[in-house]
């Protein structure tokens, strides 16, 4: 793993995960955008999101492929669609995540020097790909968990669901990286 300025406060962030999630739940089970996240629901995607909190310095690295992304977050994708979430409030939700991740290296860490400022800056650019690329291939994801109920309620072909989801639209079937 390439070594970076930020990787301590990646450290830090991986080390206080457990506060970062419970922020989160709070934000995500007062937020009127996220009705779906009831209880149950709530409980699967903290498990989720502090595995990914804990685990932040693997999903960060310079070495870490698009394609690694891309088979995590589709997966996810599709697994939310199967909850029966809608797709929007799963995009908020991952929304909130990297928001308290963020806050909590704000308001958490006192900065005193220009070094210490480029490892923020740093940091954020770092995670900010990370959940690009993540929200990206979980809406792929969650698209192809719509073509498949698609194909399977009504019957459809390939072709029927061209129609809506175009050539190329689905990360499993190609497994490329745009």
């Amino acid at each position: 793993m390439v070594s970076s300025i930020s990787d301590k406060l990646v450290k830090r962030i991986e080390e206080h995960a457990d506060t970062i999630i419970q922020r989160w739940v709070e934000r995500l089970q007062s937020d009127a955008a996220t009705p779906s996240f009831n209880d149950d629901t709530i409980t699967k995607f903290e498990k989720k999101a502090l595995q990914v909190i804990k685990e932040l310095s693997n999903w960060v690295a310079y070495e870490t492929s698009q394609e690694d992304v891309g088979r995590q977050y589709a997966r996810e994708g599709m697994g939310l669609f199967n909850m029966g979430i809608p797709l929007c409030e799963g995009i908020r939700a991952v929304t909130l995540l990297k928001r308290s991740i963020w806050l909590y290296v704000v308001y958490e860490s006192a900065f005193d020097s220009a070094i210490e400022l480029h490892q923020m800056r740093e940091l954020n650019e770092r995670v900010a790909l990370f959940f690009e690329r993540a929200e990206y291939y979980f809406t792929r994801g969650y698209m192809e968990g719509m073509n498949q109920s698609m194909k399977t309620f009504w019957d459809l072909t390939d072709t029927d669901t061209r129609a809506v989801f175009f050539d190329k639209s689905f990360y499993i079937k190609t497994k490329t990286a745009p």
